[in-house]
């Protein structure tokens, strides 16, 4: 346990000490001097790759998204209509309530304190 938490604190230590070191102007044209290279040799392989992506996958994939491209728009802006519909629908019931609150307040307060059975309301027919 103890070891374990030595190599802890030894890693942050490195950590931080790199950390500090790169501020320094001196270490800064060390930094350079590595980082340049392994920064040119990555763009490389990512360049490779994504040469690889457009050859390999996107030339499946992409036919396939042309032809149902107008089926996956149709069912976007229906769940647009559907939302937009379902968002003005509570909107009215919002402010239908406010209205009737505002016009009938001890209906509303009544309402609230026993929604379910209450013995002023009016009797419900049981299943």
């Amino acid at each position: 346990m103890k070891k374990r938490l030595v190599v802890y604190i030894v890693i942050v230590f490195v950590i931080l000490a790199a950390i500090f070191l790169s501020r320094q102007p001196a270490v800064s044209e060390l930094g350079e001097a590595l980082f340049l290279p392994v920064a040119n040799m990555a763009q490389d392989y990512l360049k490779k790759g994504s040469n690889w992506v457009n050859d390999t996958v996107y030339s499946k994939i992409g036919g396939e998204v042309e032809k149902r491209g107008d089926m996956i728009q149709e069912g976007i802006n229906a769940e647009k209509e559907k939302v937009s519909q379902t968002i003005g629908e509570k909107i009215k019931e919002y402010f239908s309530g406010v209205v009737d609150s505002v016009f009938n307040p001890g209906k509303v307060q009544q309402a609230q304190q026993c929604p379910q059975v209450c013995p002023t309301a009016e009797p419900q027919a049981q299943p």
